[in-house]
């Protein structure tokens, strides 16, 4: 029989050794009849891919479990707090962060590293910033979220204070490895911190310098006639007025009372805009301390503004004191000294004893 086709030049295959094609000719790499090729499976983007071939292991589905865990830990070690948003945004912000690996607290506590914050200034603003708390806008955590990869932080600090998340440290390291972790976390902090406190502490020091000229007893004083001439023509302008005659002494203990709520108010962390808004004319030292409570650097605390509050209110109440407010003063000290209840009546006998008495009394 003559030699069959698939025995034509060289024998049986069987015998002949066998070769591992190319993955480009595997069934997953070869074009269909219509000339279009199969896309690759997993559908691994390209920097992943280099990624994985830079270390030396294989493209594969595990490279995308890799990449997923390392989003989940960008943000380990991060306890945060949020202030100043409300739903859906509040819940979509916790989500976010706690997807990056972070731990969500209710309220600001101890073990807390980071405030995210709305608004500057704030009452929680404010207590985590006493704190020394580290403060940072929604944008920072949206930006991680996003580009899936930590961003640097420090675009978006409203307040830099301790670090923003607790040191992971291997459990197998060197004591020369912790001493060098620890110094390296300690210059990232004091570079991050270096210009802002500085500048802060300048800041600071001439705000308090302004604050202090500003109210300084001399200043005070000038304030408080200031403030009653305006509250006497103010209550002069009204349709139902006091009488002429009382009209200063009513000024006057209205503008002691404003005061006197404005400490209240303070006491009560409630501030001085509600107070402000309450009185029809409210005096100077309420305005002016207002302003400062409200701007957005406030360089003095409650604390600081309750005790200038209260050093006003006893300068006020020295200054009207010496003021003649009273229409029954006058008369009071005319009279003083002359009640006819006390007077004692003497005969003609015992005048004329008296003025015997009298050394220079002379006949």
């Amino acid at each position: 029989m003559p030699e069959s086709t698939s025995q034509k030049g060289g024998g049986n295959r069987d015998d002949q050794p066998k070769r591992n094609l190319p993955s480009w000719m595997t069934s997953k790499g070869t074009e269909g009849d219509s000339g279009k090729k199969n896309k690759p499976d997993n559908h691994i983007p390209t920097q992943v891919t280099k990624e994985v071939k830079e270390s030396g292991g294989s493209c594969s589905g595990d490279a995308t479990a890799n990449n997923a865990t390392g989003f989940s830990k960008l943000l380990d070690g991060v306890v945060f707090a949020l202030s100043g948003f409300v739903n859906p945004e509040r819940g979509n912000l916790r989500t976010q962060a706690m997807d990056l690996g972070a731990i969500y607290r209710p309220d600001w506590s101890p073990d807390c590293t980071l405030l995210v914050c709305a608004f500057a200034n704030t009452p929680k603003f404010k207590q985590v910033q006493s704190d020394n708390g580290t403060i940072v806008s929604k944008e920072w955590i949206s930006e991680c979220h996003e580009k899936r990869k930590l961003v640097p932080i420090e675009p978006y600090l409203m307040h830099a204070g301790k670090p923003w998340r607790r040191q992971q440290k291997p459990k197998h390291e060197s004591r020369d490895d912790k001493d060098s972790a620890a110094r390296n976390v300690q210059k990232q902090v004091e570079r991050t911190q270096g210009k802002s406190v500085q500048s802060e502490i300048t800041a600071r020091g001439r705000d308090m310098d302004s604050v202090q000229r500003k109210f300084s007893p001399s200043q005070i004083k000038v304030m408080a006639k200031d403030d009653l001439m305006q509250t006497v023509s103010w209550l002069e302008s009204q349709e139902e007025k006091p009488e002429a005659d009382k009209i200063k002494e009513i000024a006057a203990e209205g503008i002691i009372t404003c005061l006197q709520d404005a400490i209240e108010s303070l006491q009560q962390n409630h501030g001085l805009n509600k107070v402000a808004e309450q009185w029809g004319i409210a005096p100077t030292v309420v305005r002016e301390l207002a302003v400062i409570e409200n701007s957005k650097n406030a360089s003095l605390s409650k604390e600081e503004i309750m005790e200038i509050a209260i050093k006003c209110k006893k300068i006020y109440e020295s200054e009207f004191k010496k003021m003649d407010l009273s229409p029954d003063k006058g008369k009071k000290i005319e009279n003083e000294g002359s009640d006819s209840d006390e007077t004692i009546e003497m005969t003609e006998e015992e005048i004329d004893q008296a003025c015997r008495s009298l050394p220079e009394y002379d006949v």
